[in-house]
């Protein structure tokens, strides 16, 4: 994978980095440490997480996975959104774990409510010096590489106590570097701004919302996610929908589509190329899918010509606009 270079001095980092979102739906710890020894494993030396990723719990098993190897690693956190109050406490976090495990069916619907409940935090200067120092300890280090403003608006990114809390904390070296994520309407006001808390900035970004093409001008460093969410189906279906489309793509980029996997990689590829001074981010629970991330990442699996001619095609898919409800 390319090196990746988060601020100067910076520990190396990389282009892939490894989000622990979806780390919690693992059965336990034991699995967990080993899909983070996994990718690290495979060369992927960026993890991102917060304190709402497993109402905490993500973490502290990223802190758990660090211990001796912090030095070989770079660590994203933020600040801003915070679980519901009702499972911070750490036993009933793991007990309403086994309660998922045994009716599954309530998983939805419960991340659906905590989604409702969760707070949003006032992004003031005490506040975030807790957050980062309730962090800090879950992760086991004293520094984080990256403390990102989770979900803030653009009066919270420039507010002057905010920028004076994060230019000390950099003073101190508790945080390296300093940025936003979170939805793209406010992270491109931010941006546009030219903010301070403008200089690395995350969100989503794909072939069908190519977002970074309307932040990288403005000078910030981007890190994008859900590269496969919304847009793999969507593709997809604008593929099936008429006769010879697949055909198509497949004479311009000689590659068979239909495999497993293909169509998701030339999207993560893409990315890259769109990113090249910046980092993908992807989560998931299957070692398979992080070693595939890897070999896309490290340019093994399609060569620099078939990633610009699937680009240059993904810009023909049209999907439906949605309609409010």
């Amino acid at each position: 994978m390319r090196s990746l270079t988060l601020f100067p001095g910076s520990a190396p980092s990389t282009n892939l980095g490894f989000g622990t979102t979806c780390l919690m739906g693992l059965p336990g710890s034991k699995e967990r440490l080993a899909l983070l020894e996994t990718a690290f494993d495979a060369g992927i030396r960026h993890f991102d997480t917060a304190p709402y990723y497993g109402y905490g719990e993500a973490e502290r098993i990223l802190g758990d996975f660090s211990v001796g190897k912090r030095d070989q690693l770079t660590i994203t956190t933020k600040y801003g959104l915070q679980p519901p109050a009702m499972v911070k406490s750490r036993w009933v976090n793991l007990l309403a774990r086994r309660i998922l495990r045994l009716f599954p069916g309530l998983r939805t619907r419960l991340s659906q409510k905590a989604q409702t409940l969760s707070k949003k935090g006032s992004f003031t200067a005490a506040e975030g010096r807790r957050s980062l120092e309730q962090s800090l300890v879950a992760l086991k280090t004293d520094h984080v590489d990256l403390f990102l403003l989770h979900e803030p608006t653009l009066a919270d990114a420039s507010s002057e106590e905010m920028c004076q809390f994060l230019e000390a904390e950099v003073k101190r070296g508790r945080i390296r570097a300093y940025g936003c994520g979170g939805e793209f309407a406010a992270i491109q006001s931010i941006a546009t701004a030219n903010l301070p808390t403008a200089q690395w900035l995350q969100f989503e970004d794909n072939v069908l919302g190519r977002r970074i093409e309307i932040i990288r001008p403005t000078g910030a460093r981007c890190i994008t996610f859900r590269t496969f969410l919304e847009a793999l189906p969507q593709v997809v279906a604008w593929l099936e929908a008429a006769s010879g489309r697949y055909a198509e793509w497949e004479r311009e980029l000689q590659v068979d589509i239909h495999a497993e996997g293909v169509l998701a990689g030339l999207m993560q590829a893409a990315s890259h190329l769109r990113n090249p001074d910046g980092m993908v981010l992807f989560s998931t629970r299957r070692a398979d899918r992080i070693q595939a991330a890897v070999s896309v990442a490290s340019g093994r699996q399609f060569s620099p010509e078939q990633v610009r001619k699937f680009d240059a095609l993904a810009r023909m898919v049209s999907v439906p606009t949605r309609t409010a409800k």
